[in-house]
């Protein structure tokens, strides 16, 4: 009984320690959130005397966000800024070397190119596929994707579950998440269970096997789908060519939906996005004409047509620097003979 009576307070102790010591998964996802609003608000402020400019870049203004983000996190979470960003010096928490030392300055960058990989993949692998066009195939766009899912499974299973709550960027660089004033290598060796690191990686492996499992139960579903959808990406580059459109993206989309006599009717049809620049989304001519060009390509030589129900080009405009964005959107459904479709 006394033997009993002993260790719970050990237990207790330990939970206390790993609670004072080491953030949490929810601090840090809210220190993540808190640090997403602080450079929104930035981006919102830089875009009142700047907003012109932003225009002119469009969507490509990403990449302005992308290198706004990797100065503000890895200045700040360097030893430069203490292991500090804004957000994480209000909750009072910071990013340390295991051993208790800072990060250097390309350490800190590293760290977070992992993060930067998560959030702005669809843009980093765009500008690689432009730097590099023989890598637009299937097989570096399936590659890319699955490696880009075990980048987000890694920073978020792991951190929720390893005893250090440690994701892969921390691992990279023996970096840890703790309070500010508060840091111990002895306590940070205790809560280090070899047991509970293991159980992580488990957790991890099994996310990844199932990751991989509904991936292929995805790609086997859509597999009727995918010589409709490879003439589209010729579709695509045509429409590059021909028009001024930019970030061109086509996808087949098919929807069921109940009548009021209680039938089913399915429908599918050719959707084309794209990014027009204000300035040429704002004369309303040269709008109707570029959606006119794309209609007529797709009426032209999409082979498949008769499978579809409607075609739609959803022409967007406005800026995105990553940080904050302003877009404005319309559609233009037609029939599959070319005619536009009327709102009743």
């Amino acid at each position: 009984m006394d033997n009993e009576n002993s260790k719970e307070p050990l237990v207790y102790e330990k939970q206390t320690k790993e609670k004072k010591i080491v953030v949490g998964f929810w601090l840090r996802l809210f220190s993540d959130m808190l640090d997403a609003i602080l450079l929104g608000l930035f981006g919102f402020l830089l875009s009142i005397p700047l907003k012109g400019l932003f225009y002119q870049m469009g969507e490509n203004g990403l990449w302005l966000g992308l290198c706004i983000t990797f100065l503000y996190t890895g200045i700040l979470q360097s030893s430069i800024g203490q292991g500090q960003s804004l957000a994480k010096k209000i909750l009072k928490i910071q990013v340390l070397r295991r051993d208790g030392s800072y990060l250097s300055l390309p350490q800190s960058f590293f760290r977070y190119s992992v993060i930067a990989l998560i959030f702005y993949n669809q843009w980093i692998g765009t500008g690689l596929i432009s730097l590099f066009p023989f890598l637009n195939n299937n097989i570096f766009q399936t590659v890319y994707s699955f490696g880009i899912f075990f980048l987000l499974i890694s920073s978020v299973v792991l951190v929720a579950f390893h005893p250090l709550k440690r994701g892969l960027h921390d691992m990279l660089v023996n970096s840890i998440v703790v309070r500010k004033g508060l840091y111990s290598l002895e306590k940070i060796n205790e809560l280090d269970d070899s047991a509970k690191t293991k159980r992580a990686f488990v957790i991890f492996g099994v996310c990844c096997l199932l990751l991989v499992g509904g991936s292929y139960f995805a790609l086997q579903k859509a597999a009727p789908m995918q010589p409709l959808l490879k003439e589209l990406m010729t579709q695509k580059q045509e429409i590059e060519q021909t028009t001024q459109l930019l970030n061109v993206s086509p996808n087949y989309n098919w929807q069921s939906f109940k009548k009021p006599d209680g039938t089913v009717k399915k429908t599918a049809g050719v959707n084309i996005f794209a990014f027009l620049h204000k300035s040429k989304f704002d004369d309303e001519q040269f709008r109707l004409a570029e959606v006119e060009k794309v209609i007529n390509i797709v009426v032209n030589s999409y082979s498949k047509l008769s499978a579809c129900d409607y075609i739609n080009v959803q022409l967007r405009t406005g800026y995105n620097i990553g940080i904050w964005s302003v877009y404005y959107k319309l559609n233009y459904p037609h029939n599959t003979d070319g005619t536009p479709i009327t709102k009743p």
